[in-house]
Parts: structure tokens; C-alpha cells; sequence
């Protein structure tokens, strides 16, 4: 089956493309097909150079044409990096594909910022990203994460994510030869997402099933 994954959020800055292409990354490295597709119209696209597909969905059209061939791939992800400041944006792809992850940082703002965006996309998971390694750090950044999770239970990937030192070589003009600490960060941010995908589709799966009961 294809897998669909929109990377959104209103707030700039908030680790959207380092994550999405991360996560490419880390499918390619577990041997799964993956495209990266670039849905905001102030970016640059990057399309050389790189281990995975790089598609080009600035433009409506472009988007449209992208989005109506996912069903045609059995198998194989679709990582969609959103741009921030784009609420309508964020609202059609939440309709368009399988699953909306919401990546925030460790600050109060972010915190803030995912919380409104969990309440505007009720199917949407919060996910901590560029995490704090240092423990200290790490253990003060715990409460966001916490106080997220009790506002808005079972919809907080709670295994942050950790790419200290990654994201200038992921957004690099190329990506030939991915260093070893941005490989192991890929294969493991990969894991969390398909096992949360998996979970999400499980869900699904069980809430007809209760119905029917």
C-alpha cells in the first residue's frame, strides 16, 4: 500500500522540511521507495543529488496531478513539506492524505502554535522534533511534551526526534553520501513514523468494527 504523510503546521522554523526530508532519508535506508514533495511555492526545489524522488508541488496543478497518483503505487511513502502560515493549506491536505503530523521544537511558542494546530486538525499528531540531547536540557524539555500529552492524549508521538548536527547536510545542494549520526537519525525517525502510520491505520480499522458491535 502507499503511505501518504503531510508535514504542516502554521508555524515557520518548526523543523517541517529537515523532518520530511529525514524521513525520505530513512525509507530509502530501510529499502522502502519514497518522494519528498515540496508544496510551498516560496521555496527552492532541490532535486539533485539525493537517494529518493524529488517532486515539484508548488503549483496547484502540479499538486493535483501528484496527489491523484498515489493511488496508482502499491507500495512506497509520499512525504508532503508543507510551508507555515498556510492554515487553508493545512486543512485541504489533512483531507488529501493518510497522515498529518505537526512537528514542534522545545519552546513555549512552539507549544502554543501545535496546540492551536491540534485543535484545527482533529486527525493531526503533534511530533517533537531537532530535540534537545544534553540531558539536562533534555529533562527540562520534558514538560512540553507532557503537558501536550495530557491536553491532547493519544495524539502526541511521545519518542522525540533527535537530528542535532543533520539538518544543514540534509538541506544541502546534495546528499550523496549521508554522513553515519544523519543515517542512524533517518532510520530511526523512519521507524517511529511507519510504526505510528501502522498504529493510525489499526485505529481506523477498529473504529467501524466497534460500530458494528
Amino acid at each position: 500500500m502507499s503511505h501518504s504523510v503531510y508535514f504542516g503546521g502554521q508555524k515557520g522554523g518548526a523543523t517541517k522540511t529537515t523532518t520530511s526530508h529525514l524521513i525520505c532519508l530513512g525509507a530509502i535506508l530501510h529499502k522502502q521507495p519514497a518522494a519528498y514533495v515540496l508544496t510551498d511555492p516560496n521555496r527552492h526545489l532541490k532535486e539533485e543529488g539525493r537517494p529518493y524522488s524529488v517532486l515539484d508541488g508548488r503549483q496547484p496543478n502540479e499538486l493535483a496531478k501528484i496527489l491523484g497518483a498515489i493511488d496508482a503505487h502499491r507500495n512506497g511513502w509520499w512525504i508532503f513539506d508543507g510551508g507555515g502560515n498556510r492554515p487553508a493549506f493545512d486543512a485541504e491536505m489533512a483531507r488529501q492524505v493518510d497522515l498529518v503530523i505537526l512537528p514542534f521544537r522545545d519552546s513555549e511558542e512552539d507549544l502554543e502554535a501545535v496546540t492551536r494546530d491540534l485543535h484545527d486538525y482533529p486527525n493531526a499528531l503533534a511530533w517533537p522534533c531537532a530535540w534537545p540531547t544534553n540531558d539536562k536540557a533534555r529533562q527540562a524539555a520534558q514538560h512540553l511534551i507532557d503537558a501536550l500529552s495530557i491536553a491532547f492524549p493519544l495524539r502526541v508521538i511521545t519518542s522525540p526526534l533527535y537530528f542535532v548536527n543533520s539538518a544543514k547536510e540534509l538541506l544541502g545542494a546534495s546528499l550523496d553520501n549521508p554522513s553515519t549520526p544523519t543515517r542512524s537519525a533517518a532510520r530511526r525517525a523512519f521507524e517511529i513514523v511507519a510504526d505510528t502510520f501502522d498504529a493510525q491505520v489499526k485505529k481506523a480499522e477498529e473504529v467501524p468494527a466497534r460500530a458494528i458491535a
